[in-house]
């Protein structure tokens, strides 16, 4: 079980590979039509693990390479601040190491994502 903001972060970057592997997997072997609901109900899964009841995330998005992988993203910082907390982290490719920034906030001892930004020089932009 997850009980810091930097575990549900590692959980929530292993999760997502899994479902970004099978989601990218599943759109090379099957009917395109069928693609983005299947996607689309497994994520809404995912997403009740981390996130409260009433999340709506942004629109999923889902390739070759994982946005997300516990492997190559590390925590490069963590601030808590009462009951929120923001996690930053590198993910480590050849071409590209985007920054992301975790949000957080705790609810009866339990983390939650709210939001995850993909930082960079020209701003933040939401990625979950």
């Amino acid at each position: 079980m997850a009980n810091t903001p930097e575990q549900v972060v590692i959980a929530f970057q292993h999760d997502y590979k899994i479902w970004n592997d099978q989601a990218f997997q599943q759109s090379r072997t099957r009917d395109g039509k069928d693609i983005m609901p299947l996607a689309q109900k497994s994520w809404k899964q995912l997403l009740k693990k981390y996130t409260a009841p009433d999340f709506e995330g942004e629109p999923i998005a889902f390739g070759s390479e994982s946005s997300h992988d516990p492997d190559l993203e590390k925590v490069i910082s963590t601030k808590i601040t009462g009951d929120n907390a923001v996690v930053t982290t590198r993910l480590s490719q050849q071409y590209y190491s985007p920054v992301y920034e975790y949000q957080l906030f705790r609810d009866n001892n339990s983390w939650y994502l709210s939001q995850i930004f993909l930082v960079d020089e020209d701003g933040k932009y939401p990625s979950l």
